[in-house]
Parts: structure tokens; sequence; C-alpha cells
């Protein structure tokens, strides 16, 4: 059940009133982060994920409706960013430890043609060879790896078609894994 207080700051902050997004910062920040703590188990994390709910809220203000009580719906905004968060970092931990178990059976089987990169050389390769992609795809696999949108919102932004980014990404993938050879 909504609060008639909370109602009234969401609308205040709804017509862009600064202190009342400020009140709601203060009120809930603190909280927030001790409860996307608990799922992911860095302070630091969870300040960026709550940090992140605030921003798209105020950026978002217009459109900022609530059906819920306020509390809840917080609180759960900050438990899907948490979710995303530790989904991002499984898919970063997963291209690791797959680029580490290539560079093992490497070694061991002795087909070193040319020289094993560290994963902060091959990230660097990786991103000056994104630079040699077609503008649109560049900015397709930027939006997608270096900003975190998901294909959907890269469509929106572009004005594409979602199939279209995920042909982009597809060639863009192919062409990183032709030059370097994985």
């Amino acid at each position: 059940m909504k609060s008639k207080s909370s109602e009234g700051l969401v609308e205040k902050i709804r017509h862009g009133d600064k202190y009342a997004f400020e009140i709601l910062f203060n009120q809930y920040y603190s909280k927030l982060c001790l409860f996307s703590n608990t799922y992911l188990n860095s302070l630091d994390l969870a300040h960026d994920v709550v940090q992140d709910v605030f921003i798209k809220i105020w950026d978002n203000r217009e459109s900022f409706y609530i059906k819920q009580s306020l509390k809840a719906y917080l609180y759960q905004a900050v438990r899907n960013q948490s979710i995303n968060s530790l989904q991002k970092n499984k898919r970063k931990q997963k291209l690791e430890n797959r680029f580490q178990k290539r560079i093992e059976i490497l070694k061991s089987v002795n087909e070193i043609d040319q020289p094993i990169f560290s994963t902060e050389e091959l990230t660097e390769k990786v991103w000056k060879l994104v630079d040699e992609l077609p503008e649109r795809r560049r900015t397709i696999f930027t939006l997608y790896r270096k900003h975190g949108l998901s294909y959907k919102e890269i469509a929106e932004v572009l004005g594409i078609a979602r199939k279209t980014v995920e042909n982009q990404m597809g060639k863009s993938l192919q062409f990183l894994r032709d030059k370097l050879d994985l």
C-alpha cells in the first residue's frame, strides 16, 4: 500500500524536484546498499548498483509511476539490478576462464605459433581490432560490450531492428575470432 507521503515524493520527483529526489536518496541509499550487498558480496559493487538505480529513476523521472509501495519498488529495482550485475560478471568470468583454458591447452600441446597474451593484452588487441569494424558494427559492439546495453536497448537507441543488432554482433564476433584465431 502506498503512503500519501511517498505518493507526494514520487509526484515531486516526476516534476523534477531535486530536493524531493535528494530526500528519497538519503532515506534509502544506505539500506539499499546493504540489501544489494547480500546478493553481490561486495559493498563497492552494491554502491554502484544502487547509484545506477537512482540514476535511472532521475533520468526517467517523467515516467516514474509507482503501482506498489515506494519502498517495495526500490528494493525490487535494486534486486533486479543486482542480479543483472551478477549475470554480467558471470559472463565476463566465463570468457576469461575459456581464454585461460585455451592458453593451457596451447601450452600443453606446444602449438604456440604466436605469443600468448595476458588478459589485458588480449583486451587491448580486441579493442584495436574493434576499431577496424565498420562504423555501425563498431557502435553496436561498443554499446553492448562497454556500456552493457541489451540487444533490445541497442536497437531502440539506434532505431534499428533487434535482429539487425544480433546479426551485426555475430559478424563482429566472427571477425574477432578470425583475426585472433580463437
